[in-house]
């Protein structure tokens, strides 16, 4: 018997899941939106490198400037520049793809919506765990809130594959695209960890207020 669909819970005896939200194409320009996005960070770096018309020093963000003089803009603006090329082209290729799957699956709301507006969140606190003049630049905080959010979803959504399973995948993945093989003084990893903290939360709690709506795109069929 198939096509038994919006079946809520765990799995029914006698029956596996055989479709869920993930197993469908991502929504209709996914790929204009991730590019777009991608594209924004590189506008922005290059207005940092070469100080196009001043701007260079009102994108970094420190808590004095932030907390202290509340130029609370530069928690958006610094997500747009980049100290150098190669710092851009490390964060823009897991940026484009997971914006690509998380507007692609979850829509506006989450990317560009959530995303940036915690991202914002997650420079914020870890600047407040930074001395008054230590600046922050790119896009890292987002980036690995929208790993952690993708992630804790995944784990709960795609009930095609077993628990087991997903777990593997799931730890592979952040193992191959989030932990570092080399550590670098100039990088800040704890914004890292505070955005993946962070999005894993937002993850958790993004599914329990839509569960209904998640499980509804499943469907089911007897064994």
């Amino acid at each position: 018997m198939s096509g038994m669909s919006g079946m809520s819970g765990s799995f029914h005896s006698g029956y596996v899941v055989t479709e869920t939200l993930l197993s469908r194409k991502p929504a209709r320009g996914s790929l204009g939106v991730a590019g777009a996005s991608v594209l924004l960070l590189l506008a922005g770096s290059l207005v940092y490198w070469t100080n196009a018309a001043g701007l260079a020093g009102y994108l970094p963000a420190s808590r004095e400037e932030v907390f202290g003089r509340s130029q609370y803009w530069r928690l958006l603006t610094s997500i747009l520049a980049h100290s150098d090329l190669e710092h851009f082209a490390a964060n823009a290729l897991v940026f484009g793809l997971l914006a690509f799957l998380l507007y692609g699956y979850y829509g506006a709301l989450v990317f560009p919506g959530l995303s940036l507006l915690t991202g914002a969140l997650t420079i914020a606190l870890s600047l407040a765990t930074y001395e008054p003049a230590t600046h922050l630049v790119g896009a890292s905080g987002v980036v690995y809130w929208m790993g952690g959010f993708w992630l804790s979803l995944y784990l709960l959504v795609e009930r095609r594959v077993g628990p087991g399973k997903r777990i593997l995948r799931a730890a592979g993945f952040s193992i191959l695209v989030f932990l570092p093989t080399v550590l670098e003084p100039e990088v800040s990893y704890r914004t890292h960890a505070i955005g993946f903290g962070l999005g894993v939360a937002f993850g958790l709690a993004y599914f329990a207020a839509r569960k209904p709506a998640l499980r509804a795109a499943e469907r089911m069929e007897m064994e």
